[in-house]
Parts: C-alpha cells; sequence; structure tokens
C-alpha cells in the first residue's frame, strides 16, 4: 500500500480549511492509499512569526501584520468562543488522520522527512505568498529524498496575479514536482508563465467526497432562514442579506467570527464543522463572500448569492469566480448591490440538472489524475 503525505492547512479553525483537508484525504484512503495529513503547522500562518529587521517598506509592513496576528491570537483565547475550538480539535481527531511528529519549520522537514512513497501539496491557498514570511519552501515540498514522488492537487494561488519578487522562487520550486494541479484556472497560465511547466484545472478537493451525509449533523432550527457566511470584510454584505431577508421572509443565521471587523446582522451561531455542514445543507438561500461558501451552495444545490470582495481583496474574487464560471453559473457572483439585480438573483432558477453534469465530469477528471499520478 503507497504511503501518502499531504500538506495543507489543515490546523487553521476555518471551516473550509478543515473542509478540504477532509475531502482530500477522503478521496485517497477511499482509493486504498496509505494517507495522512503530514503535521506542518508553522507559527507565522496564524501566530505571526518572528519580526524582521526593519530594514525596507516591506519589512515594516511585515512586522505590522506579525504584530497584529499575535494580538489576534492572544484576544482568541481570551475571548469565549462557544467551544470552537474544542469542535475544530475534534472534527481534525476524527477525520483528517494527522501524523506525527509535529514539524513548526521547514528546517525541520528538511531534517527529518516524513518516509513516504508520495508527497502532496494541496488545496487551499498554500501557494499564496503571506506579507509576513513570502514563499514557503515547505508548501512546494521542498523536503526529503528526491525519490519520492511530488504533486500537488488544486493548490491556489488565491489571485490571478502573483507577485513579481514572488515569480522566479516559485518557478524554481516548482521543477521538482512530478505533476501539477492547480484550483483556478489562471493560475495555470501563472505556471506557465514563471516556470514553463503545465498544469491541470482541477476542482477543490471538497468536490471529491461523494456523501456528506454521513458526517452532517442536522440542525434543530425549525424556522426558515437565509445561512449568512461572511470572512474577510462584510461590506455590502448587510445591505444585501437585509433586503433579500425580508423579501423572502427569513431568519438570518450567522456563523461566529473571531476576525470579524463589521457591524452584523441576524442571529450568531457557534457551529462545529459537522453541524456548519448541516446549516448550509438546510438554509432556504445561502450569502456569501466565502469561497467555500460558495463550494457548498454548488454541492448541496442551495440559492445562493456570492458577493464580491473590493479593494485590495478585490483580487481574491478570482477563486469564485474561477469556479463559477466552470460550472456556469457566473451570474451569482455580485460586485454591485442594487435591488433589482438582488430580486433577479432571488428569483431566477438555477438550473442544477446541468450543474451537477458539470461537477460530475470535472470530478471525474479530476479523479482520472489522483488515480494516474498517485494511485498507480
Amino acid at each position: 500500500m503507497k504511503r501518502v503525505g499531504v500538506l495543507t492547512f489543515h490546523f487553521a479553525d476555518n471551516y473550509g480549511a478543515v473542509m478540504q483537508a477532509y475531502g482530500l484525504i477522503t478521496c485517497l484512503r477511499s482509493l486504498k492509499l496509505d494517507a495522512h495529513i503530514i503535521n506542518y503547522h508553522p507559527d507565522y500562518v496564524e501566530g505571526g512569526g518572528s519580526f524582521r529587521f526593519p530594514c525596507s517598506k516591506n519589512d515594516i509592513r511585515a512586522n505590522f501584520v506579525i504584530s497584529y496576528q499575535k494580538i489576534i491570537k492572544i484576544r482568541n483565547r481570551l475571548i469565549a468562543d462557544g467551544g470552537l475550538r474544542e469542535k475544530f480539535n475534534e472534527f481534525r481527531k476524527n477525520h483528517l488522520y494527522i501524523s506525527d511528529p509535529n514539524y513548526k519549520t521547514i528546517e525541520s522537514l528538511r531534517v527529518s522527512p516524513p518516509l513516504l512513497d508520495v508527497y502532496i501539496a494541496g488545496s487551499d491557498q498554500i501557494w499564496n505568498p503571506s506579507e509576513q514570511y513570502g514563499v514557503d519552501p515547505a508548501y512546494f515540498l521542498d523536503f526529503g529524498s528526491p525519490f519520492v514522488r511530488r504533486i500537488s492537487y488544486a493548490a491556489s494561488f488565491g489571485r490571478d496575479v502573483l507577485a513579481k519578487d514572488s515569480q522566479k522562487k516559485i518557478g524554481e520550486l516548482l521543477r521538482r514536482f512530478d505533476a501539477i494541479s492547480i484550483r483556478e484556472c489562471s493560475g495555470v497560465d501563472i505556471i506557465k508563465n514563471i516556470s514553463n511547466l503545465s498544469a491541470k484545472w482541477l476542482p477543490d478537493p471538497t468536490f471529491l467526497v461523494d456523501d456528506y451525509q454521513q458526517i452532517i449533523k442536522k440542525p434543530k432550527e425549525v424556522e426558515r432562514y437565509m445561512m449568512s457566511y461572511v470572512l474577510r470584510s462584510g461590506k455590502g454584505v448587510s445591505e444585501i442579506q437585509t433586503y433579500l431577508a425580508k423579501r423572502m421572509k427569513l431568519k438570518i443565521i450567522v456563523p461566529y467570527n473571531p476576525m470579524k471587523r463589521w457591524k452584523g446582522v441576524g442571529e450568531t451561531i457557534y457551529p462545529g464543522p459537522e453541524e456548519w455542514l448541516g446549516y448550509m445543507r438546510y438554509a432556504d438561500f445561502v450569502v456569501t463572500n466565502s469561497f467555500h461558501g460558495t463550494v457548498f451552495s454548488v454541492l448541496f444545490n442551495k440559492p445562493f448569492i456570492t458577493i464580491g470582495l473590493t479593494g485590495k481583496k478585490g483580487g481574491l474574487n478570482e477563486r469564485a469566480k474561477s469556479l463559477l464560471e466552470r460550472l456556469g453559473l457566473e451570474e451569482r457572483l455580485l460586485t454591485e448591490f442594487t435591488s433589482d439585480k438582488a430580486d433577479l438573483l432571488m428569483k431566477q432558477d438555477i438550473d442544477w440538472e446541468a450543474v451537477n453534469k458539470r461537477v460530475a465530469e470535472w470530478k471525474t477528471e479530476a479523479l482520472a489524475f489522483i488515480k494516474k499520478e498517485v494511485a498507480d
């Protein structure tokens, strides 16, 4: 049995992060592979990491980000979160097959690499350089024996343009891969331009799961409701969801977000990953600006609107935009609120038969890639 290790963002208390990790590891194990998640959890991702000596504007900017993340980490540990931390830890323990040891740095991975047959990078925004750290070679599998097979599954740059100061380094790191797949269509061009390598455009691993019903926890909610799953920015969201909820006579349900810095509306809930799936599955309507909020709206055939991010965060819209265009749902991405447009999307029926057919075809393509590059 082949031994496979996956490197991804499995540790974040974020519904999309844990569900994409669950999707890939569940798929790999269904193919009779001895698959585990490599427990790489660098301090810089959530805790900020080490401060830089301020030699440039980039260093100063990085130190601001590091300071902010350290403050948020302390705040989150002091403020009650409705038991979310425990719920996420329990989900990881029960479903993600995380291996020992716990690696904190690329150096520790290089000194004592996991002894496996295949390394997989992905999914999620593991290839999006962070402001506080830059490019992390670990997520490009820059460790271990040269005889280990290296592939990426639906890795993401998170945006359609890669910063120039990262292109050369990433281009060199990509040359160690035996096969590359990427989550956004724009990523195919990025990889071709910086490395002259080819990449396949494949779906987020959440699409690889045949049936989520076995882990879904149905909410006790009896009143009809709108699921509002909003991350990073609340700009434009409150107006849209308030307008639509009133028009459809729906209660607004909002999962707790420790990073929220805007005034929200609706009832705050504290669901674990299985409960979050339940709230998505049984919602009457979904309003989201999250990629994975969009994904599960599609998977559960929910009427939805995806609200585009604005300003500097606008580049992150590439994730949802790429997905929706692939599935013929690009009109569900709302970049500017008007009551007429909201009314149109509210009343417009989605051709789920056509969408589900496109999803099935894409999933078949993804499974063929995994079987060829990993299982065979």
